[in-house]
């Protein structure tokens, strides 16, 4: 059951969810060079920094913010929440993003998140070109990470800074990581940028850097369902059924899995015509997570879009 719990919360964070500047940065499998030198910048894409820029360092503007908060159920129990706030601009991206574990969960593990994401998108295109990325994972007082990733618009390099320091485990190469994106700003270019017309709004795939570990996150359509009211305030209506995969590519050490096991589906709603955008076109709705017979699933509760006027459209 714990492993059906963990896909689950895992799903949320990579299709919605430490590096440390030292004078040798040591992995699981042997020694690296020391980070800033030329034989470092050959094997990592990265720059370990001592200190945190501590928020984005650019304006997003004005836009509209798509706000839920989606309950996790495993066979019928409560086992936690996501909240989420996603807020869409025409010139970039803000998410706010929180997982709490709650009921039969908590026997398992005391694992709670935050995370807040910012980016810039491309003057033409929904391509994500600059972006800023904060983690804090906390698994209990001794059990705690915090993780920044910051990239500027047109720069090969990710400058990183964890606490506590980061074990790297295999590099990821300026090569691999090329157009790589943080996994909250794949969130955003997966479940609501717009597709080209004629499109199909599953059919996408997104490179993604964790700060580690360089993988692509994959979706393909499994057609179209009705969602069903499954409690007070849950989504209901037509959503884009999604089925996701996740690809690794590097950073990972031979016999290490990937963070999704067993089968995901992520379900997407059209975002109504009235507050739609040129980089705002759907919200994920659902995500269900199944290993064996035992499946998991994270449902919106109470969905809707707030304009920047306060203009409210409920889902």
């Amino acid at each position: 059951m714990s492993k059906v719990r963990s896909t689950m919360v895992r799903a949320a964070a990579c299709s919605l969810l430490a590096l440390g500047a030292a004078s040798a940065v040591v992995s699981d499998t042997g020694p690296y060079p020391d980070p800033g030198t030329e034989a470092w910048k050959k094997l990592f894409a990265v720059d370990p920094t001592e200190t945190p820029l501590g928020e984005a360092p650019f304006d997003i503007g004005r836009g509209v913010t798509y706000n839920t908060t989606l309950k996790g159920e495993l066979a019928g129990l409560d086992i936690g929440r996501v909240f989420l706030d996603v807020k869409v601009t025409d010139k970039g991206y803000r998410v706010d993003y929180k997982m709490e574990q709650r009921g039969i969960a908590r026997w398992f593990s005391d694992g709670e998140a935050v995370a807040v994401a910012e980016g810039l998108f491309a003057p033409q295109s929904s391509d994500i070109v600059s972006s800023y990325y904060y983690n804090h994972d906390f698994n209990g007082e001794d059990d705690q990470q915090r993780t920044e990733i910051y990239r500027e618009a047109e720069a090969e390099r990710y400058r990183l800074w964890a606490l506590p320091e980061y074990n790297f485990r295999e590099p990821v190469s300026v090569e691999q990581a090329e157009d790589a994106v943080d996994p909250l700003a794949a969130l955003v270019a997966l479940a609501f940028t717009p597709v080209a017309e004629g499109g199909e709004p599953c059919d996408r795939a997104v490179p993604v850097l964790d700060g580690r570990r360089r993988f692509d996150l994959v979706m393909e359509p499994d057609g179209q369902e009705y969602i069903s009211k499954n409690g007070p305030g849950r989504f209901k209506g037509d959503a884009y059924k999604c089925r996701l995969f996740q690809k690794k590519v590097a950073g990972y050490k031979e016999n290490d899995r990937g963070d999704i096991d067993g089968e995901i589906w992520v379900y997407m709603a059209e975002v109504p015509e009235a507050a739609r955008s040129k980089h705002l076109a759907y919200v994920p709705v659902k995500i269900v997570a199944r290993s064996g017979i035992i499946g998991a699933s994270l449902q919106a509760k109470r969905p809707k879009l707030i304009a920047d006027d306060g203009t409210v459209t409920e889902l």
